[in-house]
């Protein structure tokens, strides 16, 4: 697969402060790939997409676009206007006194024919299903009308890829979710790649093939939403995309290896009831809590293995389909799905 987008070492400190907001930060976006930045706030993750966008300069490090480098240390700075870039903001940004047809022909100014012009507008309006919207003004759209504007406009001119800065903040959670999968839809058939920067970690794995995971300027993870929530490398990433259990567990002794009592990092999705309650790794707990979360219910038990060492109590967390009735103060058993590290 070729590459969008490549950055190399970037790296960039802010005067008065002693982090670096990046720290050697490299990244990659392959054609037709959605990849979505993730972190809290200060995080980096803005910055990195202000200097991908030119808007802001780095330190050192390279960014590459389309093959072309547009910052190195040995090449001229390539202006944000010459990028080819196509950014949709926070805010959306449309142009109150243009309606959405006259929205979506700004971006196509650089084609000299009319009829072409006009031709790209009619596909992109199609392919956003903004059909019997063109005449109307932003301002009698809807939040997700306006979005699908914003996005047709930076989809038009055809860029090497799009930015899109927190694109989901400004809907409602009842729209949120549908309006996700029609963003997802209308970048993939488009065949552009797409650069997301969000802080809800729910929306980088609804609509992301790839996720990378910043931590005050440093870059935590790179992979697929289901390797990054499943094998997460770090605690940081492990809490940051939604609830884990804290696991004691004895280490065994052997040649070169640690041996002791430490944690293991299991999420709740990765627990299921058994019957068994003799196996390796199975843990015995008592229902303390039970809280209906419409499609499952969150159950909490307090358990105590018997491998550890401690006596002390760990409640765990596991999530039990509505189907199945348990009650406070039952004993159940429950031991870990089997994943592939994929």
């Amino acid at each position: 697969m070729s590459e969008s987008l490549i950055v190399e070492e970037i790296t960039k400190v802010f005067p008065r402060t002693k982090r670096p907001a990046l720290d050697k930060v490299s990244i990659s976006l392959g054609d037709g790939e959605i990849m979505a930045l993730v972190g809290e706030s200060g995080s980096g993750k803005t910055t990195l997409l202000r200097i991908i966008a030119g808007l802001e300069q780095p330190d050192s490090g390279k960014v590459t676009i389309g093959g072309e480098i547009v910052f190195g240390s040995e090449s001229k700075t390539v202006l944000p206007e010459e990028r080819n870039i196509g950014f949709v903001f926070q805010d959306y940004a449309l142009f109150p006194h243009l309606n959405v047809e006259k929205n979506i022909l700004y971006g196509l100014h650089k084609i000299t024919r009319k009829a072409e012009r006009q031709e790209r507008a009619v596909y992109i309006i199609s392919l956003a299903g903004l059909e019997g919207l063109e005449k109307r003004f932003p301002h009698e759209l809807s939040g997700g009308q306006q979005q699908r504007v914003a996005l047709a406009r930076a989809l038009a001119p055809k860029p090497n890829f799009i930015l899109l800065d927190e694109p989901f903040s400004n809907l409602d959670p009842v729209r949120k979710e549908t309006l996700r999968d029609e963003l997802r839809t209308i970048v993939k058939e488009s065949g552009i790649s797409a650069l997301i920067v969000t802080h809800d970690t729910r929306d980088a794995l609804v609509v992301a093939d790839t996720l990378a995971v910043l931590k005050e300027g440093k870059l935590q993870q790179v992979g697929s939403p289901e390797r990054v929530y499943f094998h997460s490398t770090s605690e940081y990433t492990a809490s940051l995309f939604g609830k884990v259990n804290r696991i004691p567990c004895q280490l065994l002794e052997g040649e070169n290896a640690p041996s002791g009592v430490s944690e293991i990092l299991v999420r709740p999705a990765d627990l299921e009831i058994t019957k068994d309650s003799s196996g390796d790794g199975h843990i015995v707990g008592k229902v303390v809590s039970s809280n209906f979360r419409g499609d499952f219910h969150e159950v909490t038990l307090e358990c105590s293995a018997s491998s550890s060492e401690s006596d002390n109590v760990t409640n765990v967390t596991i999530y039990v389909g509505p189907e199945r009735s348990l009650q406070l103060g039952d004993t159940v058993t429950v031991k870990r799905l089997s994943r592939s590290d994929s």
